[in-house]
């Protein structure tokens, strides 16, 4: 997701960064990196003056500049989301923004938007090329309508998940629709697991169930506020480690 270009840098300033900035702009996504983008502001202060914001700091705000923290491609067209589930941090109600083009959508909950939002964001996407829904297209949410408006533009991945047990049935109802018009390769499923009272158990069934209903789990491990892990934690990231990557998913979905 992080911009490539060469005014973007990651750590303390190297030997050869430019003399001719007059501004260094540090984001931070994660409330957690907060205490490292202060060390990275002493790093940097020395080039040009420092300004350490993004969504830790400020939120996300109310706008979208393509190309400025994020990598060319991605886009955001709304932020928000109306659930307020306790494991999640976004806890304002969606605004719908400047549709700015792009081939990766990564919008809190695109489908909480309205109706006339959705149709101008499928006509910009209509031409794009390799399209990917990478911000997780809410399961509830899906319909026939909706997927058969995803089906005609040119989708490499599109993305849904899967939080709590609680949630199976609007998750299989999802994936009935979905693998109707898509192929397993192309529907992604991020998997919360470690939250609350989970076990690895528990979240290997879930995991498991996304393969049997034709999608590709994504392990996404929880973190509090505080940047803390579950505990055991070793056991836990270890675990995660092991489901984000595509040879051990493809190794298990030859146990089915």
């Amino acid at each position: 997701m992080s911009p490539v270009d060469k005014d973007s840098y990651y750590g303390q300033p190297g030997l050869f960064v430019s003399q001719g900035y007059k501004e260094v702009h540090i984001s931070v996504a994660f409330t957690w990196d907060i205490e490292k983008a202060n060390w990275l502001k002493e790093q940097w202060e020395m080039i040009a003056p420092v300004r350490i914001g993004g969504p830790a700091v400020d939120g996300e705000g109310d706008e979208f500049v393509p190309g400025m923290y994020l990598r060319d491609g991605i886009t955001i067209t709304s932020r928000g989301c109306p659930n307020r589930c306790s494991w999640c941090f976004v806890r304002r109600p969606p605004k719908e923004l400047k549709i700015n083009p792009g081939n990766n959508i990564i919008d809190n909950n695109l489908l909480a938007c309205s109706r006339s939002h959705l149709d101008e964001v499928f006509m910009m996407l209509r031409s794009q090329h390799r399209i990917k829904f990478s911000g997780g297209l809410e399961a509830a949410r899906i319909t026939d309508k909706i997927a058969e408006g995803i089906r005609s533009l040119n989708l490499r991945q599109l993305w849904t998940a899967y939080d709590h047990i609680d949630n199976f049935k609007t998750v299989k109802k999802a994936f009935a629709i979905l693998t109707k018009y898509f192929r397993r390769d192309q529907l992604g499923c991020f998997v919360l697991i470690g939250f609350g009272d989970d076990t690895m158990d528990e979240a290997e069934g879930r995991l498991r169930q996304i393969l049997e209903l034709g999608g590709l789990p994504f392990a996404m491990l929880y973190r509090d506020a505080a940047g803390a892990f579950p505990q055991p934690e070793k056991p836990w990231r270890k675990f995660q480690k092991y489901w984000v990557r595509p040879a051990y998913v493809k190794y298990k979905l030859k146990e089915l």
